[in-house]
């Protein structure tokens, strides 16, 4: 009995010690702040029944999403990304009496507003994100005329409903380092400040030649201007500086010669009237991972020179006017991390050696499906060649996509094809292919089209799973094709 009542009488005692370090230990919170908080809160209705405010009260002991000073009781930061918020953002929110915040995320609400010129209040922001709301107007212009936001080094209001000019002040914003101003309708932007090392303004209405106070960041990283509807030339220093270049689907009409940059990893150009040879300088470009120049004029030949790029995972030449052929003893391509070749649409010429893919090592490693491994497509689709299908193909054993419709290719579809076990869509259509359909290609789990159209195939198609559930259109336009999808049925099917 005594030892149950020192028991019990040192168990209050620790529990109570830890109630009162609890207690201490939990950050002061200003009053006006927590008034401040939930008259913020009830300015909006709720959309959903897990907002992050939903612990918001006055005798809360969390405050989801909200951090105070732990010496001053202020709220510092405010994390309300997703918190289903609805309502409008007015001059008067008590949001703007949160004169210490130092962090504020607002992203992924429904605010449906203009952009308060309050913002301005608050002079500690350091990070401010409203991107994936329902903001509309133009930006307040009234910020400018004060000193403020000094200290503000993120700004992301992409993906709302913003149009007209980017004020000044955005630029003039002596901490700002990244900024996304993607997906809204504005239509010019003035100098960009040197500071800069991220920015992107990808689907606007900017129009114009790209401005060259682009090239007074000296640390600018990431570029992204895709969308819009700038022409003329891409400004030389873009060039020399940026690890990720993006000026997809503009009206761009050529390139710098020289491009001397070993960080640039990313330049994609697709989509644009560029013109003339593709830059021999780019095999200065040691970094390069991903190289597109989809939808352009590019009149040249192979650049087999960018065998030189140890680190090339995806080359998209796609619809241009390149020509020749495709394979050389002079220059063999040994793609070591080649994931994704896209030559479509051009007018390359020729025959593929029978080792063509051999040296494709990062397209032979097997690959294991779902676990985050890199896509692999093959497309020569849509130009010239012709010859056999190198039996190597079938060493691209990470292969997804394989494409060499409309083509010339003869001889028989090599069996090999039935080692890609990954495959999931197969499109070797309007080319000069004859013999039977190898029975290997029926094993193919993972492949969900196929199209084997106008050749010259004959023979049982395969009764693989996978090929008894394509369209009759699949193997329509050969010569002597039977069994089902067809409806001609063959001599001696059961």
């Amino acid at each position: 009995m005594t030892l149950h009542v020192r028991f019990s009488s040192i168990s209050c005692f620790f529990a109570l010690t830890f109630l009162v370090t609890t207690l201490v230990s939990l950050p002061s919170r200003r009053l006006d702040q927590v008034e401040s908080l939930l008259s913020f809160k009830n300015e909006f209705t709720l959309s959903c029944n897990n907002s992050v405010t939903n612990s918001w009260n006055r005798d809360a002991i969390s405050f989801d999403g909200v951090l105070f000073d732990k010496d001053t009781g202020e709220v510092t930061e405010l994390k309300l990304r997703g918190a289903c918020l609805s309502g409008t953002l007015d001059a008067n929110s008590s949001l703007f009496k949160l004169h210490h915040l130092r962090y504020l995320d607002l992203s992924l609400n429904n605010i449906s507003s203009s952009l308060p010129a309050e913002f301005g209040r608050l002079t500690d922001l350091e990070y401010l994100d409203l991107h994936q709301n329902r903001f509309t107007g133009e930006l307040p212009s009234s910020i400018s005329n004060t000193t403020v936001l000094t200290k503000l080094h993120f700004l992301d209001i992409s993906n709302n409903s913003l149009q007209g000019k980017v004020p000044e002040w955005v630029w003039s914003l002596p901490s700002l380092t990244a900024t996304n101003l993607s997906r809204n309708s504005f239509d010019s932007f003035p100098n960009v400040p040197p500071t800069v090392t991220y920015l992107a303004a990808s689907n606007n209405n900017f129009t114009g030649e790209i401005p060259l106070s682009l090239c007074n960041p000296k640390n600018l990283l990431f570029l992204d201007l895709s969308n819009n509807s700038l022409t003329g030339s891409v400004p030389r220093c873009l060039s020399e500086s940026v690890t990720v270049l993006n000026l997809r689907r503009n009206n761009l009409t050529s390139l710098p010669d020289a491009f001397s940059n070993s960080s640039l990893k990313v330049l994609d150009i697709g989509h644009n009237q560029i013109s003339g040879k593709l830059p021999r300088s780019l095999e200065h470009c040691k970094s390069l991972e991903f190289v597109d120049v989809e939808g352009n004029r590019i009149n040249d030949t192979f650049p087999f020179w960018l065998k030189d790029l140890p680190n090339l995972i995806a080359l998209i030449l796609r619809s241009n006017r390149f020509y020749g052929p495709l394979s050389s003893p002079q220059h063999p391509l040994p793609f070591s991390k080649l994931m994704i070749i896209d030559i479509a649409g051009n007018m390359f010429d020729g025959s593929l050696p029978p080792n063509y893919f051999v040296n494709w090592s990062a397209a032979i490693r097997p690959r294991v499906k779902h676990i985050g491994d890199s896509y692999s497509l093959v497309d020569f689709s849509g130009n010239r060649f012709v010859g056999e299908i190198p039996e190597s193909i079938g060493m691209l054993k990470s292969l997804l996509v394989l494409n060499l419709s409309n083509n010339g290719f003869t001889g028989h579809i090599p069996s090999s094809m039935g080692n890609l076990s990954n495959l999931e869509s197969l499109d070797i259509s309007r080319n000069q292919l004859s013999g039977t359909i190898p029975q290997e290609l029926g094993k193919l789990s993972f492949l969900s089209y196929i199209n084997m159209s106008y050749n010259n195939l004959t023979g049982q198609i395969p009764q693989g799973t996978q090929f008894q559930t394509q369209n009759e259109s699949a193997f329509e336009g050969n010569i002597d094709l039977c069994g089902f999808p067809l409806r001609k049925r063959c001599f001696r099917e059961n």
